[in-house]
């Protein structure tokens, strides 16, 4: 018996011992603390993203990792959060890649591809070519070659699809769509909005309300209804359609320091591309309900929902082909990530074509009695 007694107090001992060894070393292990500076004001969908996978890695870390979220404008414009964390004046930031469509046309085939690249994939199929379809080398491949940017970047939330857009009055055609003064995405949206003879408009979010005030734009496309409604679009706009082809896959990025991305030992390394890969689910969970709710709201608040013309359809995956094709006609790179998402296509879409006839009975499911 004190045999026993003896050897489980020596157990015991021997166990916080080790228990007090391994907390100075826990506690001598280097700290790292980031800022990242988001594309979005305090309060919006993204910036409640960011703040969860800064939780996420913060807790899967062991507050090794700390990042601080920063508003839109923080630091830099918006525009400018790839040239600011190139240079390191803010450790990471969250944009959109086709923000650098302007530098090189292939960062829209990325975040914002034309209806799919008109190649039949929707968002989900997108991030599947990304995760395993040779998606994320290209992407990697985008920043540091052709754009020849010291980052570590990822795609972390998709947000898509995004409405088609606010009108004074509903559009019944094509022709009424190109007759507006439109508030579009620049880049690649805006190209295909000129190819069918359009006026597209790009103006930061802060500026659509006042624009709309004075007459200076009679339409707006800004991101979805969980975004529109914070900005306050029903407040100046009544009609709404959110069957747009535009950008029908969305999806943001975050945009780490190579410098910072370096000094991460491994293990973190890894907790931070597990924390991306993770928010790439929960957001697309998040939007889903936070769309539908602000959708709800937006109906309660005297807006009206109607289809896109039935015309619309054809005519920008039409126009879109016409755009991608002159684009990958003038550079190998563009070519090289469009023949990789056509490719990818040609796997998935049969059968996505297929399943999707499901989902439509089980949406008809729904509203039989």
């Amino acid at each position: 018996m004190k045999r026993r007694t003896f050897l489980m107090a020596a157990a015991a001992a021997l166990l916080a011992g080790a228990a007090m060894i391994a907390a100075p070393a826990q506690s001598q292990q280097a700290q790292f603390k980031w800022k990242l500076q988001s594309a979005n004001p305090t309060g919006t969908p993204h910036h409640v993203l960011l703040t969860k996978f800064a939780t996420n890695v913060d807790k899967m870390s062991g507050g090794r990792l700390k990042i601080e979220i920063l508003p839109s404008g923080a630091i830099v414009n918006p525009n400018e959060i790839l040239d600011a964390v190139n240079k390191g004046l803010v450790d990471a930031g969250q944009w959109w890649t086709h923000y650098a469509i302007g530098k090189h046309p292939a960062g829209g085939l990325f975040s914002a591809p034309l209806g799919g690249s008109a190649t039949g994939l929707d968002q989900q199929t997108h991030l599947a070519w990304y995760l395993n379809g040779g998606g994320r080398d290209l992407y990697i491949e985008y920043y540091t070659k052709m754009l020849r940017a010291d980052v570590m970047p990822f795609l972390y939330a998709p947000d898509g699809p995004e409405a088609l857009g606010w009108f004074k009055k509903p559009i019944t055609s094509v022709n009424d769509f190109k007759s507006l003064r439109f508030r579009i995405s620049s880049g690649l949206p805006s190209e295909v909005l000129k190819e069918l003879g359009g006026v597209p408009m790009n103006l930061a979010a802060a500026e659509l309300i006042p624009a709309a005030e004075r007459g200076v734009i009679d339409g707006v496309e800004w991101i979805n209804p969980a975004n529109d409604l914070k900005v306050g679009l029903q407040d100046v706009f009544k009609y709404y359609s959110i069957q747009g082809l535009h950008q029908a896959i969305d999806i943001a990025d975050v945009l780490i320091n190579g410098k910072k991305w370096r000094e991460l030992p491994p293990d973190i390394q890894a907790i931070v591309e597990v924390a991306m890969t993770t928010s790439l689910y929960e957001a697309q969970l998040y939007f889903i309900t936070e769309n539908a709710k602000a959708l709800q709201v937006l109906r309660e608040k005297g807006v009206t929902m109607f289809d896109a013309p039935a015309d619309y359809a054809p005519a920008w995956i039409a126009a879109s082909k016409k755009v991608l094709g002159a684009l990958e006609q003038k550079n190998e790179f563009f070519k090289k990530v469009l023949d990789s998402q056509r490719a990818y296509a040609k796997i998935v879409v049969p059968y996505t074509r297929e399943t999707s006839k499901l989902s439509t009975l089980i949406a008809g499911a729904a509203d039989s009695k």
